[in-house]
């Protein structure tokens, strides 16, 4: 695993719209996808070609050291929650995202996984958010 390239991948995630496979394949190189099990390779590279972005993210939590599962998914709002959790020996812990894209959402709860607590806690709001609020604000001041 690669995981001084996580905190850059996390960022470019959160500035994106939509989860494009590029950023699948980013995120498969980051967990050494070369490391994985023949079968589970061969599976991987199908779903990409199906365009099966969510599976294939889905795949390498599965497939991560320890395994990571979906514990919750959500939509509030338009917007994807996803809590993530991953028990080892010493802890058990649960990671939340939040996206306007599901499979982006997966996948920011998976390389949250991946970071240290506070460093997690300090990531940044996703833009997108930041801008909707701000627009909401400006509408209430006009309306009243």
């Amino acid at each position: 695993m690669k995981p001084e390239n996580i905190p850059a991948l996390a960022d470019r995630v959160a500035d994106i719209r939509i989860l494009r496979e590029h950023h699948v394949w980013a995120a498969a190189d980051i967990f050494d996808f070369d490391d994985l099990d023949d079968r589970s390779r061969r599976k991987f590279r199908a779903l990409m070609e199906a365009d099966a972005l969510l599976d294939a993210v889905l795949l390498l939590a599965a497939s991560a050291e320890p395994p990571r599962s979906v514990e919750s998914i959500s939509n509030h709002a338009g917007h994807w929650q996803c809590r993530m959790r991953y028990a080892s020996a010493r802890c058990s812990r649960s990671c939340k995202s939040e996206h306007a894209d599901l499979a982006a959402a997966v996948l920011a709860a998976l390389l949250a996984s991946f970071q240290q607590p506070s460093t997690a806690r300090r990531r940044r709001a996703i833009p997108f958010l930041q801008h909707e609020r701000a627009h909401r604000h400006d509408t209430q001041i006009r309306d009243h």
